[in-house]
């Protein structure tokens, strides 16, 4: 996988990729500092709430142990009264006038002027085994008290909450032989009325010393896992408020934060790519500006001028490729001189390396005919050798047409059969659509006056001397041939003639002149039979008359 990614990041655009690089790292730590935004505010909040919740729970405890403070005083107001208690354990032996007086002068005031001081005080009921039962309503057998299902026959004081009931069960004192018990029955609304008005994110349940259940929320949901618990236990009566505190409105406000944040974030990475984006644009214009120079030097284009202003490493950059350029254009002038001077100095030494012997041996042979005869024939022979020396001469040029070279060696041919009686045949096969195509001068000559000089050495062959010269374009390609019908030669005499190892230089000279202007695909091929003849194929590409040479600056041409 990471692999694929690498390759296809590879593949990009350097701006793109640049682009891409700068909006990754930009995107980092505004992300990180967003999340950290989210984190601490969540925090904050966390703690605002733990904090508002911690008071308020303190405040609900002082409340609620003022309250249960408050009934407990109330509740030792009664039983601390030396009079009351006395009620209880007295033997009042069937003397109901002596309970009368007490219960007027005792129980009833005292009873009233309690509930006078609490209206919250729903009934203040007797449980005992002594003397006074049966006298009043609410002083009952002890028997059912101990019929209730809250009652677990704790002595002492104590705070019970059954259903929506709240009693203080207070046991009086007692002799040896009774026991007797107080429950005043509290309203549950005037103890809980405070647990309503709590907040909306603040679960609260009330436990018992024994864990038994005192007080839960009805109209709120469980606590959901992982709130918050705050404790606080009340001194009056053991009991332990629990606080719940949901992590959920933290969660909401941290998340609006969180979404403000957000909206910075997105309003940053905006300005961010935008100012990226000019950044990587300005910077890869530079590189694409150079790419494209680049990529007309690979074009051969070595003219292009690259330079840059800039003192940067860009700048040095450009400006030392743009050096290289000049210094490479400058040795590839330098070698395309050379090259030149060389060539043409090679092709001059072969074109005088040609026997000049033909020049002398003609000019004494005219001077011998126009001693001895005095007729027309030399006249003829001193115009066809000005002919052929015209034609040979070329105007001083390299290059010459087939018609030219033709035309050049028909004069030749002219001046030798003069000078051989006529004792052989001469055949042109021209095709007319070569005429006009270029090749290198003075190519023929030497391939037929070998033919001539070599090939007819049998005058007692049966067979008239027969020389055919032939031209053919075809697919491009330019073919001269020279065939004769003379003696032939072997293969291995065949390739001592083109490596001049018979003494001659004359068809090598030929060959190597062609490979020099054309390349070693060119040149001469000889096909010869012993006893039969030979032909010789020169191989030109077809070039038309008035198109750039390829030959002497054709490796040189190509470079620059």
């Amino acid at each position: 996988m990471l692999h694929w990614i690498k390759s296809r990041f590879n593949d990009i655009r350097f701006r793109n990729k640049l682009l891409l690089s700068h909006l990754f790292i930009a995107l980092i730590p505004i992300l990180l500092l967003g999340v950290l935004a989210f984190i601490q505010s969540y925090r904050i909040q966390m703690k605002e709430l733990k904090s508002e919740a911690a008071a308020s729970l303190d405040q609900v405890a002082n409340i609620l142990d003022y309250k249960i403070n408050r009934y407990n005083t109330l509740s030792e107001f009664i039983v601390l009264n030396r009079d009351f208690s006395k009620l209880f354990t007295r033997n009042y032996a069937g003397n109901y006038f002596e309970m009368f007086l007490d219960f007027r002068d005792i129980m009833d005031p005292l009873i009233s002027n309690t509930k006078t001081m609490d209206d919250n005080i729903e009934g203040i009921t007797f449980y005992t085994s002594g003397d006074l039962l049966g006298i009043r309503d609410n002083i009952l057998p002890l028997s059912d008290l101990k019929q209730k299902p809250w009652f677990d026959g704790y002595r002492g004081r104590h705070w019970v909450v059954d259903g929506s009931h709240v009693y203080l069960v207070q046991e009086l004192i007692s002799n040896l032989k009774d026991s007797n018990y107080m429950v005043i029955s509290v309203n549950y609304d005037s103890i809980f009325s405070d647990m309503d008005k709590l907040s909306d994110h603040i679960t609260v349940q009330i436990e018992g010393p024994q864990h038994q259940p005192i007080f839960r929320e009805q109209k709120a949901d469980p606590p959901a896992q992982g709130a918050t618990r705050l404790d606080r236990t009340l001194k009056s009566n053991g009991w332990t408020i629990h606080y719940y505190l949901s992590n959920a409105n933290a969660y909401v406000n941290a998340l609006t934060f969180f979404k403000i944040t957000l909206l910075v974030i997105g309003l940053s990475l905006l300005v961010a790519f935008f100012l990226i984006y000019i950044v990587s644009n300005n910077f890869t214009r530079r590189i694409i500006h150079l790419k494209n120079k680049v990529d007309k030097v690979e074009q051969n284009n070595l003219d292009v001028v690259i330079q840059s202003s800039s003192r940067d490493e860009f700048g040095e950059l450009t400006n030392g490729i743009g050096r290289m350029l000049g210094r490479i254009n400058s040795l590839i002038h330098q070698v395309y001189q050379a090259e030149i001077a060389r060539q043409q100095s090679e092709y001059q030494r072969l074109i005088n390396q040609i026997n000049p012997h033909f020049l002398y041996n003609t000019l004494s042979f005219i001077h011998w005919r126009a001693k001895k005869k005095r007729d027309l024939e030399t006249g003829y022979m001193v115009s066809t050798l000005a002919k052929f020396y015209r034609t040979t001469l070329n105007g001083g040029r390299d290059m010459a047409t087939v018609a030219n070279e033709i035309e050049h060696i028909r004069a030749y041919l002219d001046l030798q059969l003069v000078m051989n009686d006529g004792d052989f045949d001469v055949e042109f096969q021209v095709d007319e659509d070569t005429a006009d195509l270029k090749i290198i001068h003075f190519v023929l000559q030497p391939i037929v006056e070998n033919a001539i000089k070599h090939g007819f050495t049998h005058p007692e062959a049966e067979e008239t001397p027969r020389i055919v010269i032939a031209s053919r374009r075809q697919e491009g390609i330019l073919t001269l041939s020279v065939t004769d019908n003379g003696v032939g030669m072997t293969p291995v005499q065949a390739a001592k003639l083109l490596s001049a190892e018979n003494g001659g230089t004359g068809v090598k000279n030929v060959n190597d002149r062609m490979k020099l202007y054309y390349g070693p695909t060119y040149g001469l091929a000889i096909d010869s039979v012993p006893g039969m003849g030979t032909t010789v194929t020169l191989t030109f590409p077809a070039e038309p008359a008035g198109t750039a040479p390829m030959g002497l600056a054709e490796s040189a041409a190509a470079g620059p």
